[in-house]
């Protein structure tokens, strides 16, 4: 964005307004994946707990 010849403050304002967005959407995704990964972390640690508990 720094070598365009913006003509008016709108399509700056716009391209800006469309990358906070975008960064918006990928924080979203990404706290989506780590959350994913938290459950199934402790989804292995508990099915691995039940089938110990079970075993005996």
């Amino acid at each position: 964005m720094v070598d365009q010849n913006w003509d008016d403050d709108t399509k700056y304002h716009q391209a800006k307004g469309r990358a906070w967005l975008m960064v918006a959407i990928s924080s979203c995704c990404s706290l989506l994946v780590l959350a994913l990964v938290a459950f199934a972390v402790f989804g292995v640690g508990l099915f691995v707990a039940v089938v110990e508990v079970l075993s005996r």
